[in-house]
């Protein structure tokens, strides 16, 4: 594999223990070479997130900023195992892309529960109002990564290798992360490849990702971040999938 040049999880200062700026992050893309960018910063049941009306605002950033592509995004949260986040419809009006993951927020309850996680990822993703599920492979909620997988071939939902994980933010995910690729490649499942950044200096550092993938021969053609003709498929088929009303 080579370099990606396409991030699809980059947060901004917007969120306070974030520390790049959007012209920061954008100016380091630039400097990197990349082509496209994702701003996804935290849905509000997250504690220390930025108020849903800053989400609703990126309408106002250009599509295009020094050259490079910038998907407006959000990283909403499970809010409980129904399949429901907690983003109202004007913001979901506003994205181009639409992460999602497990966070410990105080409505979703106990987060060890196995059954009771996996079928709240299944829900969100058989919902159709999220494009990408994040950092899956968190010890933190175990998880049924066979049904999940499955759910996500089957509503052409991608699901996220997250290089922030693997290089230790959320200690323990590196054999989770290998199962769940492991178990797309069998299943013919779509992978993408997010760093996670909180600074500038991470964007578009995928190198334990991608080498992750590289142990397991992981087919690039099923990396939705590999191109962006790619991308540019997937957006397009997730527009058409996705729920217009939540």
């Amino acid at each position: 594999m080579g370099k990606y040049l396409i991030d699809l999880h980059i947060h901004t200062n917007t969120s306070p223990h974030a520390y790049s700026t959007l012209e920061e992050n954008v100016n380091r893309a630039k400097q990197k070479g990349m082509k496209v960018i994702a701003i996804t910063n935290h849905g509000p049941a997250l504690p220390d997130s930025p108020h849903w009306w800053s989400l609703v605002n990126m309408r106002v950033i250009p599509e295009y900023m020094e050259g490079i592509r910038v998907l407006k995004g959000v990283e909403t949260n499970v809010i409980d195992e129904y399949g429901n986040f907690d983003i109202n419809q004007r913001v979901y009006d506003t994205m181009d892309i639409l992460l999602c993951g497990l966070h410990p927020v105080e409505s979703y309850g106990d987060i060890s529960d196995i059954e009771k996680n996996t079928r709240a990822v299944i829900n969100i993703i058989k919902s159709q109002k999220i494009d990408i599920i994040v950092h899956l492979g968190n010890p933190q909620f175990p998880l049924h990564y066979e049904e999940i997988v499955k759910a996500a071939k089957e509503s052409n939902v991608a699901l996220e290798i997250n290089n922030s994980s693997l290089k230790g933010s959320r200690k323990g995910s590196k054999p989770n992360c290998r199962k769940i690729a492991e178990l797309c490649k069998k299943y013919d499942c779509l992978i993408s490849l997010g760093t996670d950044s909180h600074i500038s200096y991470d964007i578009g550092e995928f190198d334990e990702a991608i080498s992750l993938l590289n142990d397991i021969n992981f087919p690039e053609s099923n990396i939705i971040n590999s191109s962006v003709e790619k991308l540019e498929t997937f957006l397009k088929v997730r527009k058409n999938l996705r729920v217009k009303q939540l």
